[in-house]
């Protein structure tokens, strides 16, 4: 066995492991190749080494000749690294996308349809169906679900227990706990960042909206329905009409309530299971940290659904060896290998059953997260989507507009039709 070694590259670092080891059985060993690339997206951290340390092991059980080479391309340099592999450059066999990311390279042929190669593959059946579907394209499958991570409400326990009061459940509730946190320690009791779609999504869904829905393979901006249009109203109403969330927020996404929460300097926000680690690299007294906690978004009459965000994986279309690629991505996608990386990467598994686990149940944070996954949604499924959201901000303009005193009906009209267009542009 050799032990990884990473070593910076052009946008990547490289893992490189060869070690002895199981998985696989769809694609004949007499034919595996020396080796498989795979491109995560992130960076190296020593708990995801040692996660495809065991992938590989696992895989030369079935191919013992094939080594497993990991590349680990920064977020911020995916789309260059893909584009660049589509034109020739380096090129993965294997490769983590971000799931609301998967139709948009599906569409440029960056990823291989996955259909007849996984035709077989019983474990299909018990992954999230929804984040499975997501994972299509024009009929056909191209993303395999590998994790997913959803938003929850953080809190200050201490100060709830204090109150003598439950984290809201509510609009209603995170009104009244919002203005009893402010009056009693003097900062703000609920962030509302106008940034932050997915934090605006789980409202609109929450009363029960929607984006937009898609009939007839034409797709219609849902922001002018009075569900849609309610939900904005109050969450823009938080900062101009309630006044819980302060305007520093204004034009913000959630980094930034982030470091005030982990600060002292803020009651309430919404953010991922990933933001404990980022608020341990913000606090300037990390003991401060053991009191905050989470619970599920609270909605209009209930839980929200949260956008069941995470990532895919695919099998990418150039490689020459298409049937062993999919072997490894079964590998790194069944239950075992998805729930390695989840733990991993500090995410949660794609199979629904896997959250009983008492990982998930018994660390308040991570069981709030795993409650939370009962309550997904996710974004219209189009390459076109990422325009909207991403390049012209659709939904947040429209609740930065209402928050400095738009009017509500034009202003959504406005974003409805934008939004109606955009996702019907025809894909370059």
């Amino acid at each position: 066995m050799r032990f990884p070694k990473i070593a910076a590259v052009p946008a990547v670092v490289l893992l490189a492991a060869a070690c002895g080891g199981g998985g696989g059985g769809g694609a004949d060993p007499a034919d595996a190749p020396d080796s498989l690339t795979v491109w995560v997206m992130g960076t190296a951290q020593d708990p995801l080494v040692k996660y495809f340390e065991d992938i590989e092991k696992r895989y030369q059980e079935t191919y013992p000749d094939t080594a497993v080479e990991v590349e680990f391309v920064p977020w911020e340099d995916a789309q260059e690294s893909i584009t660049n592999a589509m034109a020739g450059g380096d090129a993965p066999d294997v490769l983590e996308v971000g799931n609301d990311q998967t139709s948009n390279w599906a569409q440029q042929g960056a990823l291989l349809a996955l259909d007849d190669h996984i035709a077989d593959w019983e474990t299909t059946a018990d992954l999230d169906q929804g984040a499975l579907e997501y994972g299509q394209y024009d009929g056909a499958q191209y993303g395999i679900p590998w994790f997913a991570g959803v938003r929850t409400l953080y809190y200050r326990s201490d100060w709830l227990s204090d109150l003598d009061m439950e984290p809201p459940a509510t609009w209603d509730e995170l009104i009244e706990v919002s203005k009893a946190i402010e009056e009693e320690h003097g900062v703000p009791g609920f962030a509302a960042p106008t940034d932050f779609t997915n934090g605006i999504a789980s409202f609109i869904w929450s009363n029960g909206g929607e984006i937009a829905t898609q009939e007839g393979g034409e797709w219609q901006g849902q922001l002018t329905s009075d569900e849609a249009k309610e939900a904005v109203e109050f969450y823009a109403g938080l900062t101009s009409e309630e006044e819980i969330s302060p305007q520093a927020y204004v034009g913000e996404n959630e980094l930034v309530p982030l470091a005030d929460m982990a600060n002292g300097e803020l009651g309430m926000y919404i953010d991922g299971s990933w933001a404990t680690g980022q608020m341990e690299e913000q606090a300037e007294d990390p003991a401060l940290l053991e009191e905050i906690s989470a619970a599920p978004m609270p909605g209009a009459d209930g839980i929200a659904p949260a956008f069941a965000g995470g990532s895919a994986l695919g099998v990418f279309s150039t490689t020459e060896y298409p049937e062993h690629a999919t072997e490894l991505l079964k590998v790194m996608g069944d239950k075992e290998g998805g729930k390695g990386y989840a733990d991993a990467a500090g995410y949660f598994p794609a199979y629904p059953e896997l959250l009983d686990d008492p990982a998930y149940q018994e660390d308040p944070v991570k069981a709030a997260g795993a409650q939370q996954m009962e309550h997904t949604q996710f974004f219209p499924a189009t390459p076109r989507w990422n325009a909207a959201d991403q390049d012209q901000a659709i939904l947040p303009s429209a609740v930065l507009e209402i928050v400095q005193g738009g009017d509500v009906d034009e202003v959504m009209e406005k974003a409805n039709k934008d939004l109606t267009e955009t996702l019907n542009e025809e894909v370059e």
